[in-house]
Parts: C-alpha cells; sequence; structure tokens
C-alpha cells in the first residue's frame, strides 16, 4: 500500500476522492501533507465539509477552492464557492448538507480533474452511518481513503456501497481538541469572515425569506426579533448560489426588513435570505477573536 495521501492520489488518478476518519484522526494533517507534497501534475481541488471547523469558507458552509502550487496554507487558497448548510453539524440537517455537498463537488469537478472531500468526524452510530452511505450515493467518489487508528472504521466500510477503499493509518502526532478548542476555532473563523463587513437594510418585500435546519420546520420562518436576533443567515442570489454570510442585527416591521451585518458590498444580486440555526454574536464583542487562530 502507498504509504502517503499523496502517493495514493498519484498512482490511482481518482476523479473523486472521500476522505474518511472520526474527529482528530488526522485527515486535514494528510491532506495537508499532500497538498504541500504536490507537483504541477494538474489542477486538484479541495472540498472542504467539515462546516464545523472548515477551513474553505466560514463555519455553516461547505467550500472549495482549486489548490495553487506551492501550497502554503489554506489561507492562500480562494475560496471559488460556498454552500450555506444552515449549522455547524449534519445532525437535523442531513437533506440540506447532503445537497450543499453535492453542488460544491460538482463545482469543483468542472474546474479540476481530481477533487479531494474532506469530510466531518460523524461516523458513529446510525446517524453516522447513514450519513456517509448517503454521502457516497450522492457524490459517488472513485476512492474512498479511510484514516484510522485501530481498524475503528471497518464496520461502516463494510456498510457502504461498492467503492474502492484505501486505508491510511491516522499520524501519530495528530492531537484530540476537546469541545472548548472547537467553539474558539469556530469563533475565531466566524470573527475573520465578518472583519470588515458592512450593514445592509434588505426589504423582506423584495427577497424571499425561508430557513433550514431543525430550527424552521418545512423552511418556515417567523419573522421576530427573539426568532431571528443574531442568526446567521444566507445571502441566495436567483440562480440558487450562495453570495454571503450574513449576521441578522435588527428586525424591522413597518415595512419588514432585517438589518445585516455582511462583507456583501452590493445586496442587487440578493433575491432569497436562508436563516440557519446559528446565533453569533458581533465580532466587534470580543476583538481578540478576530486575531486568534
Amino acid at each position: 500500500m502507498s504509504s502517503t495521501l499523496y502517493e495514493l492520489l498519484r498512482r490511482r488518478r481518482p476523479r473523486v476522492t472521500l476522505l474518511l476518519g472520526a474527529s482528530d484522526t488526522g485527515k486535514t494533517t494528510l491532506l495537508e501533507q499532500c497538498l504541500a507534497e504536490r507537483d504541477d501534475s494538474g489542477p486538484l481541488a479541495v472540498v472542504d465539509c467539515d462546516v464545523g471547523q472548515s477551513h474553505l469558507g466560514p463555519p455553516t458552509t461547505i467550500g472549495w477552492g482549486v489548490i495553487p502550487l506551492p501550497f502554503t496554507g489554506w489561507r492562500h487558497v480562494e475560496v471559488a464557492g460556498f454552500a450555506f448548510t444552515g449549522a455547524v453539524s449534519p445532525e437535523g440537517n442531513v437533506e440540506t448538507f447532503l445537497d450543499a455537498a453535492g453542488r460544491m463537488v460538482e463545482a469543483a469537478g468542472r474546474h479540476a480533474a481530481s477533487v479531494v472531500v474532506d469530510t466531518t468526524g460523524l461516523v458513529d452510530g446510525e446517524l453516522g452511518r447513514t450519513l456517509k452511505r448517503r454521502k457516497v450515493e450522492r457524490l459517488r467518489p472513485d476512492l474512498i481513503v479511510a484514516v484510522q487508528r485501530e481498524g475503528e472504521l471497518e464496520a461502516l466500510l463494510q456498510a457502504l456501497p461498492s467503492v474502492s477503499i484505501e486505508r491510511l493509518p491516522a499520524p501519530p502526532a495528530c492531537t484530540r481538541r476537546n469541545l472548548a478548542q472547537r467553539a474558539a476555532y469556530r469563533d475565531a473563523q466566524l470573527a475573520r469572515y465578518f472583519a470588515n463587513s458592512v450593514m445592509q437594510r434588505v426589504s423582506l418585500r423584495d427577497v424571499s425569506l425561508t430557513g433550514v435546519g431543525p430550527d424552521w420546520p418545512g423552511g418556515r420562518v417567523t419573522v421576530s426579533p427573539a426568532a431571528l436576533m443574531d442568526c446567521v443567515v444566507g445571502l441566495r442570489s436567483a440562480r440558487g448560489e450562495d453570495l454571503a454570510l450574513g449576521l441578522v442585527r435588527d428586525v424591522g416591521h413597518e415595512p419588514p426588513a432585517l438589518t445585516l451585518l455582511t462583507p456583501q458590498r452590493d445586496a442587487a444580486d440578493v433575491t432569497a435570505l436562508v436563516a440557519g440555526s446559528i446565533r453569533w454574536p458581533s465580532p466587534k464583542a470580543d476583538p481578540a477573536l478576530a486575531l486568534q487562530g
């Protein structure tokens, strides 16, 4: 078996590769090593499905980008697009998550011959097995790379549709992060994303308002300060593309409107707002957040 992810990709030349592994088993570490080893063998894109600990796109989104040569870190990868899922976990939000992942892999595949999908660490229990099985069915990868410590993925792998599978050991230097560290990372990423934002007032007479995730059953949203204040929302175009995220800072009733903090400078192309299940305070409440990460 090849000893590195880069050697696997160079030998197998898959169109779509899916990285599987539990949380903190080093999937992203192996991917970073692979990207650092790359030569000029052709364009490669990464789709980042880890909506809670994302590197491409802000938390709550599945983002993608074509990796430049040389790879010098995620901050130097331009995010070519992202899909808003409204949450930092697929739990309770599986359909939205799968649809977003599928659309981003399809978009990345139009710009690169090879696409690597980095997934969440949700692999345990019925939800983990169902999510990964349906993700394989939706994305139709040519290769699955299972990153594990002691065979903990084997039961899951046996339940997946017939796909070529390679196994790699978890990097020994990989460390586990607790919930507080994960939350701090999300805060830092959101603070960075909203650092240079402006206020935009969006009339609800001109745009539609729907919701995704368990907070908004059936996609219906009740417009009230209690429901929407500090809510992270997606700003969507008529083509169904997510242009940016926004933070609800005020709710007006006569006429109905939302005031958003968003990096989107021009709201002319926004035809829909999509509310998620995440509330987040202003980055200005803790200036140190913008300097973390």
